[in-house]
This record gives C-alpha cells, structure tokens and sequence, in this order.
C-alpha cells in the first residue's frame, strides 16, 4: 500500500507546477534614516555604600558534550560487551587497528556500499582478520592478550566494526 502510494505521488508531483520563488534585489534601495547617535550623559557612575547581599545563580548551567574520539567511542562499546580490564598495551592495539583499518582504501568502498549489518555480519572480519594478524606479526607482545581472550577479541572487533562504519561512511559523504 504504502509503495502504491510513494509512486502515486511522485507521478502526482510531476503533473503540479512549482511555485517560482521571485528574488528581491535590495541591493543600493535600503536607506537608514532614524538612527540618531546623541550623548545622553557625562560623568562617574558612582556605586551606593552599604552591605550589598550577592545570591549565587540557582539555575543549573547545561555543559555541552564533549565530542568523543573515535578511540574513546571503541572502548566504550568493549567495556560495555566485555567488562574486563584495558592495559595500555590494549589501548595502543586497538588504535593501530583503527589506523590500519582507516586507510585500507577497498575497506572505505565497503563501508559505503553497504549498511551496518551487512558490513558487520560479512565483510569486516576478513579485513579486520588480516589487519589483526599483519599487527600481529609487527608487534607480538602487544597482541598476545587480545588472541588469548576470544571474549576480548570478539569485543573489540565488535566495537571497531560500528565505530569504522560510521566514520568510513561519514567520510564518505564528505567526499561526494
């Protein structure tokens, strides 16, 4: 039903002239004639003496939020799936991961050609297996805890596959 009318309207919006919009040229017509500039007063501003009460503000102030690093937005997925404890060694893994991952140029064409799901479910873990293991090999020491703890490794690339999609496809936009 509902595509039966998408196609309805979309013929309907064809056969309805649009409206044209006139642009208005102010251009050298727009004259300031009531503004008068003229000196009202001339001296100190003196203050009363005397006990002054001064009440603090009792209105909360919003904060705004601070704009998370992609970094901080990966350990926050894992510690919410994994709930184990992040060495720094784990940190700088996880980063060479991101930094792999990110410049892998067929891995972008992935991420944009394809929703969160798909690209979860099915492609990232060949890419995210061999950039694993090509760290692997560079820095032994570093990943040993992440292929000790399937639990772990499961996390992470969980994690680094939602945080990628979104950044690759943010990305992705961008260029277009």
């Amino acid at each position: 039903m509902l595509l039966k009318e998408n196609a309805f309207c979309t013929y309907l919006l064809k056969l309805i002239p649009s409206d044209s919009v006139e642009i208005i040229d102010l251009e050298g017509k727009l004259k300031l004639e009531y503004y008068q500039l003229k000196k009202t007063f001339e001296g100190q501003v003196n203050l009363n003496e005397g006990s002054t009460v001064i009440t603090p503000e009792t209105k909360l102030r919003l904060k705004g939020k601070d704009e998370k690093k992609p970094l901080d937005e990966i350990l926050e997925h894992i510690n919410e799936k994994y709930k184990g404890e992040f060495t720094d060694g784990d940190k700088v893994v996880i980063q060479d991961h991101h930094d792999r991952l990110i410049k892998n140029k067929k891995f972008k064409n992935v991420a944009n050609n394809n929703d969160l799901q798909m690209f979860n479910d099915s492609m990232f873990t060949s890419y995210f297996d061999d950039a694993a293991q090509d760290g692997y090999t560079e820095s032994q020491q570093s990943y040993m805890s992440i292929f000790e703890d399937p639990a772990k490794y499961s996390a992470i690339k969980s994690a680094l596959a939602s945080v990628l999609y979104k950044e690759l496809t943010d990305l992705g936009n961008v260029l277009l």
